[in-house]
This record gives structure tokens, C-alpha cells and sequence, in this order.
């Protein structure tokens, strides 16, 4: 089994809402994408490799805000009313700037900031200056994630992209541990995934990503792509944890288009049940 997917015998809670960010760009063998490594003292998928993000907290609500600009496409996308579609995607600009220190906007706060607001010491729009902005059209939506009930800590997970050609992200030494910018394909070819281990929305979402050949490509895929909530049913057994998918026999929902219907932990890595 993975660390942090162990069957619990504590209630599971209702999930907490959550913005992640795949931040792309073009390497020198294609597409790449910026990942940190989580604490290995972290309560939630201690020692996975993740891509940044967190939990949407109530000073995300900044519809309205002087600081926000554009987003229609991806507040659209999202199909939330308004005021809660900005607070995910707030969520995952202020993660990214917090976790990694890449501020997609201009006029980037002070970063010794970062570990401040990352406390919650202060707010983000306390460390905003007057020449702030936040470019809400730089993101677009990916995928939707919510964690399996069988897992006491649970996130209802929007999955966000944009383009980073020019970021430097670095991890904050403190809930992150290592940061790097990794190639999909590279990753997923890897005989034995023990020294890189992932969730399974982690790793297919690089299954996905690999799919494309450039970061302009999978950026542009993702203005069209569907957004229906993932929420697998998790099983375990010696033989290991199961995932029945959505369009699975043993799921209620129907299936999604390019989801498989059930992702299994075999040999060291996830595999896709078609």
C-alpha cells in the first residue's frame, strides 16, 4: 500500500473544499510540470508528491475585489455561483504563491510575506499592494476530484492549469520537503513509482498531461474539458487498494469520458482498469 491510503477506522468527514494547480511548461524533452514533495509528518498523503495547492479558506471570498482581474472562462467552467467559483480559484493563486512562490499576477507582494499568509497570520489581501492584480484569466479548469469516503481526512479538489514558462518555484521547507519540474512521460515510464510515490488522481493527471506534446497543447485542451466530480469507491484486499470508478459496476454514477473505470495499486504504481 501507498502511505496516507490506509483503510481508517475513523468516521470520514465531509469534504473540504480544495484548489490544486498544474503549473506547465515546454522542457527540453516536452511538456513539464511543477510538483513538491508533502512533509512526511503531513496528516494528508504524508511523503506524496503533489502539484500545489490547498483548502479554500473563507478569506478566498473576493468576488468584487479591485485585485482580481478577468476569469469568465474559468468561473464559467466551474458551473458555481459566482462568489464560490472565485474563491476556488482565488484559493489556488494564493496556494501557489504561498507553497511554491509563484505569483501569477502582477505586482507580487513582499515574499517574506509568504510564510505569514501561509500561517494565516495574515490575510492575502493584507500583504496586497495598490499595484496587486491577480490574473484569474491565467487559469483554466482541468478536473474535479473529491477524496473516497473511505479516508477520514476527504477534499472536494478542483484541479486548475495555466502556463508557466517563466516561473522559479522552490518549496516551502515546511509542509513541503523537495520541488522539482518533472516530465509526465518520464515519470509515468519509471519501472517502479516506490521513490516517487503519488495519490491517484496525482498520477493519472500526469497520465493525462502526457497525452500532450507541448504545455500550449494541454493547456488549450483543457478549455473545453468536461468537469464532473471524480469521487472513487476505495477497496482493499491483500491483493492491495482498488478504485472503482465512476461507470464501474460497483459505482452508482455513470462513467466519465477518458476516465477508466477502476485504477488499481499493482507491482509498485497505480494501473488503469479499462
Amino acid at each position: 500500500m501507498t502511505e496516507g491510503l490506509e483503510p481508517s477506522s475513523e468516521r470520514s468527514m465531509p469534504p473540504r473544499l480544495a484548489t490544486t494547480v498544474l503549473l506547465l511548461r515546454g522542457g527540453r524533452t516536452g511538456l513539464e510540470v511543477f510538483m513538491v514533495q508533502r512533509h512526511r509528518k503531513m496528516g494528508f498523503l504524508p511523503n506524496a508528491w503533489v502539484f500545489p495547492g490547498g483548502r479554500v479558506d473563507r478569506a478566498d471570498h473576493l468576488d468584487g475585489h479591485p485585485a482580481l482581474v478577468g476569469g469568465e472562462h474559468v468561473l464559467g467552467q466551474l458551473e458555481l455561483p459566482r462568489p464560490d467559483a472565485i474563491a476556488h480559484v482565488v484559493a489556488g493563486l494564493r496556494e501557489t504563491w504561498e507553497e511554491v512562490g509563484v505569483w501569477l499576477g502582477d505586482g507580487a507582494p513582499d515574499p517574506t510575506l509568504r510564510r505569514a499568509v501561509a500561517t494565516r497570520e495574515q490575510s492575502l489581501v493584507e500583504v496586497l499592494t495598490d499595484a496587486s492584480r491577480l490574473h484569474l484569466d491565467a487559469l483554466r479548469a482541468w478536473s474535479w476530484w473529491v477524496t473516497p469516503e473511505a479516508e477520514p481526512k476527504r477534499y472536494d479538489t478542483r484541479f486548475l492549469v495555466t502556463l508557466a514558462e517563466d516561473a522559479d518555484g522552490s518549496h516551502d521547507e515546511h509542509e513541503t520537503v523537495d520541488s522539482r519540474w518533472v516530465s509526465p512521460r518520464a515519470v509515468l515510464e519509471a519501472a517502479d513509482h516506490q521513490g516517487f510515490p503519488m495519490a491517484p488522481p496525482t498520477w493519472w493527471t500526469l497520465k493525462e498531461l502526457a497525452e500532450h506534446d507541448h504545455a500550449e497543447a494541454a493547456y488549450g485542451a483543457a478549455h473545453s474539458r468536461v468537469q464532473r466530480p471524480i469521487q472513487p469507491i476505495m477497496s482493499f484486499s491483500d491483493a492491495g487498494i482498488a478504485l472503482q470508478m465512476p461507470g464501474h459496476d460497483d459505482h452508482p454514477e455513470p462513467r466519465i469520458p477518458g476516465i477508466p473505470r477502476g485504477i488499481v495499486y499493482r507491482d509498485g504504481g497505480w494501473v488503469a482498469e479499462p
